[in-house]
This record gives structure tokens, C-alpha cells and sequence, in this order.
């Protein structure tokens, strides 16, 4: 029992939702640099520790400042209730991202879009909150699997280079991303079950915003 607990609390940590925007603007800058105008992921690390900060770090930060303040219990925020600082904090350091990804004519709107379907879930699970708990990781999980399969609509012909032990260098393609984010998403809502901070219905929602809000983030985005 205690390695399925350890297990549940490694894969919240390593997939948590704060992280989603940076892994997928990882995931762009790696399957197809040229959008942002370099050659290399390596030549825009400013711009993914600038994502990283705002999207997870202070957010983060946030979330443990209101845990010393005794606002929240725990950073699990089991309590429905107890999640509604997390919420707001969350909510307005992505709206600047977004705000900004929106007016920088440099960031293309493939990102804009990406930024701007992250503050959108966020706002959604906030509102979701007054009624029932949802899974943010689930969301997140879920989220991160329909933005790689937009991605994928944008640049079918994109592929990740990866350096593993035994094949070398191996080329993966976004869609192959897509399945590979599928099995993460799954075992992201396992470990939330396992660690009991969710029931299934919590999960399943999850799942469901997660998967929508990234299509209705893409005309949006366009008309803003």
C-alpha cells in the first residue's frame, strides 16, 4: 500500500495541472522551433523560464504561502471550499500570461491559443467549484492531450527528438504524443483515486473540461 501511495504521489507531482502549459510550450518548441523563429528549444529557454515562473512557480508559491497561513489545510486542499484562493491566484497570473501572449505580435497565436485554453479551464473548474469538487489534474492531464492533438492539426509533419540509452536518437510524432499524454492522463486520474483527494465523478469531469476547453479556446483566441 505504502509503494502505491509513494507511486500516486510521484505522478501528481511530476503531472501536475501548473505544469501543463509549460510541458506543451516544451513540446511546440521541440517538435517545431521555427514557429517562434529559432532553431533549437535551447535558444528560447528566457521564454520557457519566463512560462515556468508565472505558470508554476508563483502560483505555487502562492499555494504555499496560504497553507503557512493556515487559509488552506494542505496543498492536497481536499475541502472543497479550500480551493477557491488557489483558484483566484492561479486564475490572474495565467489571465496576464494570456494577456500578453495575446498583444505580442512575436508569440504566435498557436501559443496565445494554448495560454489562453489553460486560464480558460481554470476559470471553468472555479465555477464548477461552487457546485462539486473537480479534478485538476485531471483537467490538466486531459488538456495537455488536446493541445498536442491541436498541435498535431497544425503541424502534422512535426516530430520530437529524443536521445534514449539502448535506440539512440528517436523521432516521435506529435500524434504519437497524443496516445502517449492518453496513458499519462490515465494514470494521473489513478493516482488522484488512490490518494483519495478525488472520487471517480470528480475525475470523469475533469477529463471532460479538460478535453473541451482547448477547442473552444482556438476561436476565441482568434477573435480576441
Amino acid at each position: 500500500m505504502k509503494t502505491r501511495h509513494l507511486w500516486a504521489h510521484l505522478v501528481s507531482i511530476l503531472f501536475h495541472p501548473l505544469g501543463v502549459l509549460t510541458y506543451t510550450l516544451i513540446f511546440l518548441l521541440s517538435a517545431n522551433p521555427y514557429v517562434l523563429g529559432v532553431s533549437r528549444l535551447s535558444e528560447k529557454m528566457d521564454l520557457v523560464l519566463i512560462v515556468f515562473s508565472t505558470t508554476f512557480v508563483l502560483p505555487a508559491i502562492a499555494i504555499f504561502l496560504m497553507v503557512r497561513l493556515q487559509l488552506v489545510d494542505d496543498i492536497q486542499m481536499r475541502e472543497r471550499m479550500q480551493r477557491v484562493g488557489p483558484y483566484i491566484a492561479a486564475g490572474i497570473l495565467y489571465s496576464w500570461m494570456t494577456k500578453n501572449f495575446l498583444e505580442n505580435t512575436d508569440i504566435p497565436p498557436v501559443l496565445a491559443m494554448m495560454s489562453l485554453a489553460c486560464t480558460l479551464a481554470i476559470f471553468v473548474a472555479f465555477v464548477i467549484n461552487v457546485q462539486f469538487k473537480i479534478s485538476l489534474h485531471a483537467i490538466g492531464s486531459a488538456g495537455m492531450s488536446a493541445i498536442l492533438f491541436i498541435l498535431h492539426q497544425y503541424y502534422p509533419y512535426a516530430r520530437i527528438g529524443i536521445n534514449l540509452p539502448v535506440l539512440g536518437h528517436v523521432q516521435i510524432g506529435l500524434l504519437t504524443m497524443v496516445f502517449l499524454s492518453v496513458i499519462v492522463a490515465g494514470l494521473t486520474g489513478s493516482a488522484r483515486l488512490t490518494l483519495q483527494v478525488h472520487r471517480p465523478k470528480e475525475v470523469y469531469w475533469g477529463y471532460l473540461v479538460g478535453l473541451i476547453v482547448p477547442f473552444l479556446a482556438i476561436p476565441l483566441a482568434n477573435m480576441l
